[in-house]
């Protein structure tokens, strides 16, 4: 087997690799949040009939809803697009929190780009593009923190509306809700890094490209 020559092949750089890292770190709180039956829950003191919910599951203990006629307990814990919550689905999930619930898969998108760009450049493929893929994920990073703070904000402005769960002083965002914090602020602390490691990706590109060009013989340099 051969040796690589890592002057053809250089390492990856140090900025570099702690972008990836993040970008890893954050692409899994990303999943956990969006995962999370719990991004708000009801402070058990209270025994609400509210129980705890996520961007997809609700959970009640033997909640009727006061605005439907006929009478049924929701019971236990359900996907939010169940046959279970389809007479209540209109107001479980009203347009803001179907927002929040848009900007996350968006967000979850963008954060798997971001990631294979960055895995990309660490694996060395495409180092003649190199910057270019930087550019990339760099812009897949900030296209993932985007969402995310917007739902964030729009859920932080919305969870304790009275026109949606009952006794919303109850209730207090849990750790799903702040897993998608987090990942918000790693995902633009990554876009940071990825700025100072392609400003740096062009500056190896420069030098490389002056090398090659003094190692190019001249037309007087050719003897017949």
């Amino acid at each position: 087997m051969g040796v690589v020559d890592h002057t053809i092949y250089p390492k990856s750089t140090g900025l570099l690799l702690v972008a990836g890292g993040m970008a890893f770190v954050a692409g899994i709180f990303l999943i956990m949040s969006f995962a999370s039956p719990y991004w708000l829950v009801s402070w058990q003191a209270t025994f609400s009939e509210f129980k705890n919910l996520g961007l997809w599951e609700f959970c009640f203990e033997n909640f009727r809803f006061p605005k439907y006629q006929f009478d049924k307990a929701f019971h236990g814990c359900h996907h939010a697009y169940s046959e279970e919550y389809l007479v209540v689905r209109e107001w479980l999930m009203p347009g803001w929190f179907m927002f929040v619930q848009a900007m996350m898969c968006l967000a979850l998108i963008f954060g798997l780009l971001c990631q294979i760009s960055i895995s990309i450049v660490v694996m060395r493929f495409m180092l003649r593009w190199e910057w270019i893929v930087l550019t990339v994920a760099l812009v897949m990073a900030a296209m993932t923190a985007f969402p995310i703070a917007l739902a964030v904000i729009v859920f932080g402005a919305k969870c304790w509306d009275r026109t949606w769960l009952m006794y919303p002083n109850w209730n207090y965002p849990s750790w799903g809700f702040v897993l998608a914090n987090v990942a918000c602020l790693i995902y633009i602390i990554v876009a940071f890094v990825l700025q100072k490691e392609i400003v740096q990706a062009k500056e190896r590109k420069r030098m490389a490209n002056n090398l090659v060009y003094r190692a190019e013989p001249s037309s007087g340099d050719y003897r017949y």
